[in-house]
C-alpha cells in the first residue's frame, strides 16, 4: 500500500501540464477566469499529489537542504507566507460572490492549492526529521 503512494507522487507531471496549458490558454490565448481557476485547481491536486512521496529517501539537493539550519529556516518561512498568502487571495475571491460568480469560482479553485501547500510543509519537516534521526 505505501508503495502505492509513493508512485502517486508522480501525478504531479501530468496535472502540473494540464495546469500549465490552462492558465496559459485562460490568459493569453482565450482570455477566460474559468480557464485559469481550472488550471490552478490542476496545480493543487497536483502539489498534493507531489506529497506522497517516501520520506526516507531524500534527494542530493533535499540532503543539501536540511544540512544547512538557515536554509531550511527560509524555506519553510517562505512556504508559509506562500500559503498564508494564497488564503487572504483565497479568501478575497470567495467574498465576491455577490458581484462576481466567476471571481468565486476561481477563489474556490484556489483552495485546494492552499492544502497541497501546507502538506508539501509537512512532508518538508518530515524528511528533515526523517534526516536528522538517520545522521547523528
Amino acid at each position: 500500500m505505501i508503495r502505492l503512494f509513493n508512485y502517486l507522487q508522480y501525478l504531479l507531471l501530468p496535472f502540473t501540464l494540464m495546469a500549465i496549458f490552462y492558465i496559459a490558454r485562460g490568459s493569453f490565448f482565450q482570455p477566460s477566469f474559468d480557464d485559469v481557476g481550472f488550471g490552478v485547481l490542476c496545480l493543487g491536486i497536483g502539489f498534493g499529489f507531489s506529497s506522497m512521496g517516501d520520506i526516507t529517501k531524500p534527494s542530493k539537493a533535499e540532503a543539501k537542504l536540511f544540512s544547512n539550519r538557515r536554509e531550511f529556516k527560509r524555506r519553510v518561512i517562505a512556504l508559509l507566507i506562500l500559503a498564508f498568502a494564497m488564503i487572504i487571495t483565497t479568501i478575497f475571491f470567495i467574498s465576491q460572490k455577490k458581484n462576481d460568480l466567476v471571481v468565486y469560482q476561481l477563489g474556490l479553485n484556489c483552495f485546494p492549492l492552499v492544502i497541497a501547500i501546507f502538506f508539501t510543509l509537512k512532508q518538508l519537516i518530515d524528511k528533515k526529521q526523517y534526516y536528522e534521526m538517520n545522521n547523528q
